[in-house]
């Protein structure tokens, strides 16, 4: 036997101390992911801050039913205006809403869709004395980080 040939028994006593620090570094470093993890999770379920400033104008805001599912959402502010640039995105019925703002007088005009399906006389698939939807949870996200949401009818805001 050389003297550079390991012993035949096993590993050397440094190798068995090396391959225990790496598994616990690997250990340490598999928390720090989950734990990072897990973090990015939970805040992205937070839900967003309501707005004290923006709110849905009750009289002008209603959503239309039809082969195009569309809202028309009014924001007025308490103080000040509200400007084009303060809408970041709109979700009806818990959808991404295709949308259109303009700002005038001091208030912002959104007007969101959801495509649907070409209708004859109720829904093809469930019948035909199923009718479209009517009502739309409406959920306003604002560039500040705040949100305003609303039930909105034919024929305005849904208690």
């Amino acid at each position: 036997m050389a003297l550079d040939e390991p012993p035949a028994i096993g590993d050397f006593p440094e190798d068995r101390l090396r391959a225990r620090e790496r598994r616990r570094r690997l250990k340490i470093g598999a928390a720090v992911v989950v734990i990072a993890v897990a973090v990015a999770i939970g805040i992205s379920l937070l839900p967003t801050t309501p707005s004290t400033n923006v709110y849905v104008d009750p009289l002008q805001s209603a959503c239309h039913p039809g082969g195009t599912f569309s809202c028309t959402i009014v924001l007025d502010a308490k103080q000040g205006t509200v400007s084009a640039s303060a809408v970041k995105s709109v979700q009806i019925n818990g959808t991404d809403a295709t949308s259109a703002v303009t700002a005038a007088g001091g208030s912002v005009t959104i007007v969101a869709t959801l495509p649907s399906i070409t209708m004859q006389r109720g829904l093809p698939d469930v019948g035909a004395s199923v009718h479209p939807p009517s009502v739309g949870a409406i959920i306003v996200f604002l560039s500040d980080g705040t949100s305003v949401s609303v039930v909105l009818g034919a024929g305005g805001i849904l208690p």
